[in-house]
């Protein structure tokens, strides 16, 4: 159990982060000492934690495993996901963690996490589409090329987006620890004493200063074929529209689903929107952007369903293995 915690929470940590940290890495990397993202970051975690934790009465995973009760009997078997996991990001694959740790331990549950996230990710893909189209890029882009701001005025307009998007960050990151933490402590009781929990804590406090020391590592390559990816503005927008996203989720219901597939349709939805404000923009019928956009949103895709097949083949697969090392 412990053992495939601190799998879980590293693995589950170093895959999510393109979702929640990526852009946050991405605009910070050459303006923000690490030590003080980790600071950062860490007390987040803490607050939510401890706080979900004293809220719900010792239950760690904000109620996000009702549907999941703990194994009568833990086996080796159940490491196998959280590896999976590790492999996966070591290739740059976004794959849905929920699909494949939480599937592993109660497959009957499958047909509810795909039904959910694929509804997650329409919602995201067409909020980017609409959000983006309708003028957020004109939000991100505030000083045309030609205007040069005078220094004072720039200054403190990189001051204000700075301040804004540490203040989204925050609120994204604390919404995906409430629907994610559920992938990390399903290795463990339902109910946890003070001491193990503030343990646990501490374990993906350590997960996160070297996810920061890394820069996130191969996952952040994702994010890093998208537009736009490392302004400031960019970044702030996104991580804004991605916690609007997930609030809607949690309201919907308190079932778990793949935060991955959420951000990748909210990602698809803003290139969809910006190429082809881009190509009427320009108004050449060029149609470069739009195979560029192609490429890159079936690289995501076809990444993303290799993930899926992968989750499921193992999730499904390991079934025969838990039950008999349980026997």
């Amino acid at each position: 159990m412990v053992i495939g915690f601190l799998l879980a929470a590293y693995s589950v940590t170093a895959n999510d982060s393109l979702q929640t940290l990526g852009s946050y890495l991405s605009s910070n990397e050459h303006r923000t000492p690490k030590w003080v993202q980790m600071v950062f970051l860490c007390t987040m975690t803490a607050v939510v934690l401890m706080g979900g934790w004293f809220i719900n009465k010792g239950e760690p995973a904000w109620g996000r495993l009702a549907s999941f009760p703990q194994p009568d009997c833990f086996t080796w078997a159940y490491l196998i996901p959280p590896l999976a996991v590790l492999a996966l990001t070591a290739w740059g694959a976004p794959v849905s963690t929920s699909f494949l740790v939480l599937s592993a331990f109660v497959p009957e549950n499958i047909g509810t996490l795909v039904e959910r996230s694929i509804s997650g990710y329409l919602l995201a893909l067409s909020l980017g589409i609409a959000v983006w189209g309708l003028g957020v890029e004109l939000l991100e882009r505030l000083f045309k090329p030609n205007h040069q701001p005078s220094p004072d005025t720039n200054s403190a307009f990189n001051k204000l987006w700075y301040c804004l998007q540490w203040c989204s960050t925050g609120w994204l990151w604390s919404l995906w620890l409430v629907q994610d933490l559920a992938n990390i402590f399903i290795f463990l009781p339902r109910n946890i004493e003070l001491i193990p929990m503030l343990l646990c804590t501490a374990a993906l406090c350590l997960g996160l200063c070297a996810l920061v020391a890394v820069g996130g590592g191969p996952i952040q390559g994702v994010l890093r074929s998208k537009t736009n990816m490392s302004d400031l503005r960019s970044a702030t927008v996104i991580d804004l529209m991605f916690a609007i996203c997930l609030l809607t989720q949690t309201q919907f219901s308190s079932f778990p689903l793949s935060t991955t597939w959420v951000f990748l349709g909210l990602l698809g939805g803003r290139e969809i929107a910006l190429t082809l404000r881009q190509r009427s923009a320009k108004n050449d019928g060029s149609s470069n952007a739009i195979d560029q956009l192609s490429k890159n949103l079936s690289q995501d895709i076809w990444k993303a369903g290799v993930g899926l097949i992968v989750s499921l083949t193992i999730a499904l697969g390991i079934q025969p293995l838990i039950a008999l090392t349980a026997s």
